[in-house]
């Protein structure tokens, strides 16, 4: 191993040893309460080392927010590389996508976080808002290529410009998973408590409506029943 080469990785592991720190102060105390001076402190660096990686706490926490979109593209690249049907591959992603938001609810946090960010010259200075940006783009492309699958094998209606549709379901699922991510949270509207409704039921409802809004009649005979589709 050339110097040069040891010197990028060891970069790269003080990097990694940082965001796990700050993650650990932040997730425990709130991006507002967290100071830089308590994640150099659990790091065991010093402050002076902590700006040579990161010019400000914001911009540590979209690194957090980067870290959690590589783990959910992970999720769908899985996703859209298995032997399934497209009508299927978009009921997976969709499932991935929620369970990801209840297992990993601090990522989530981080993503509302990023996609807030108004200030465009801190969003163009950061290579971790970069990656995030790109991986918000391959995520609507695995959507996209799951729907073109879906109806060139006749179980999504062709009708439907493949993109559009995407941005569609995309923004449904965002909306019902942030119902229920306020409300694992404590944040949750009222409304929902008075009604009497479980996030469970309303995305498994969501997702059964958007089927058969989408799907061809083939694509409609297509059940899923303990985690595995069979054709009825």
């Amino acid at each position: 191993m050339g110097t040069e080469e040891r010197k990028a990785r060891e970069k790269e592991r003080r990097r990694n040893t940082i965001i796990d720190a700050a993650e650990q102060v932040i997730f425990s105390k709130g991006l507002e309460q967290a100071t830089m001076e308590e994640i150099a402190e659990k790091a065991e660096l010093s402050k002076g080392t902590l700006y040579l990686y990161f010019k400000n706490k914001n911009d540590l926490y979209i690194a957090i927010c980067e870290r959690g979109s590589n783990l959910l593209n992970n999720r769908f690249s899985k996703i859209i590389t298995s032997n399934h049907t497209g009508i299927e591959l978009i009921r997976l992603m969709g499932e991935s996508y929620l369970d990801f938001v209840r297992t990993y609810p601090n990522y989530f946090n981080a993503f509302m976080y990023y996609e807030s960010i108004k200030d465009t010259e801190e969003l163009e200075n950061s290579e971790a808002a970069q990656t995030c940006e790109e991986n918000r783009r391959e995520a609507m492309t695995y959507m996209v290529r799951a729907l073109q699958i879906g109806m060139q094998d006749g179980t999504v209606n062709d009708s439907y410009d493949p993109k559009e549709l995407a941005v569609v379901l995309w923004s449904c699922t965002r909306g019902i998973t942030s119902t229920n991510h306020m409300r694992q949270t404590g944040h949750h509207f009222k409304m929902l408590d008075e009604m009497e409704i479980e996030t469970g039921s309303l995305f498994e409802n969501f997702l059964n409506l958007v089927g058969k809004g989408i799907a061809t009649e083939k694509g409609q005979n297509i059940k899923m029943t303990n985690g595995h589709f069979t054709e009825t």
